[in-house]
């Protein structure tokens, strides 16, 4: 590619448009095929090339030879190319945040409520007789009927008898908290 002529490039420094309509047809194609080696988006590489070219009208005061303006428009490419990947980037990991945060978020709300519960159902055990809580207690635990009548020395039926009290008063309770 020869050089852009000296009356052009004065043209365009001097805001000629017909001036930048040859530069622009001059580079673009070149430009495109060399951004898309970067990004494989023909959308966003046609902004990128158009917010160039509008830098480059900005700037153009600056340009007194061709190797100028080549140098500005292929680095700008570059540049922009690699913004556009870090943002992409760094827009996939804000995103992958927010869906870990919204799972933490739900994994904290189970969590208060799970508290909420077990906290009204120790108060409501605090409220039975003695007896009947100790068995409820290890009933809640685990421990089989025959092991807790064992253990507490009383018939297997005081215990059937005293966990199904205790069920119920408990149930009764938590029928107000919901």
């Amino acid at each position: 590619m020869k050089p852009l002529s000296n009356s052009i490039l004065k043209q365009f420094r001097n805001g000629d448009n017909f001036a930048f309509k040859k530069i622009y047809e001059r580079y673009f194609d070149a430009l495109y095929l060399f951004g898309m080696k970067y990004i494989s988006n023909q959308d966003v590489m046609e902004d990128i090339l158009q917010e160039i070219f509008i830098k480059a009208w900005e700037k153009r005061a600056y340009f007194f030879h061709d190797l100028a303006l080549k140098a500005f428009l292929y680095k700008s490419v570059k540049n922009a190319c690699l913004n556009h990947i870090e943002h992409q980037s760094v827009k996939k990991k804000f995103e992958q945040r927010q869906d870990s945060n919204a799972y933490d978020e739900n994994i904290f709300y189970r969590n208060i409520i799970e508290e909420e519960v077990n906290r009204h159902i120790a108060e409501a055990v605090k409220e039975l007789p003695a007896s009947a809580r100790i068995i409820y207690l290890l009933s809640l635990k685990g421990v089989k009927n025959k092991d807790i009548a064992e253990d507490l020395e009383i018939s297997i039926n005081t215990v059937k008898t005293q966990k199904l009290r205790a069920s119920r008063f408990v149930k009764e309770k938590l029928k107000d908290k919901t």
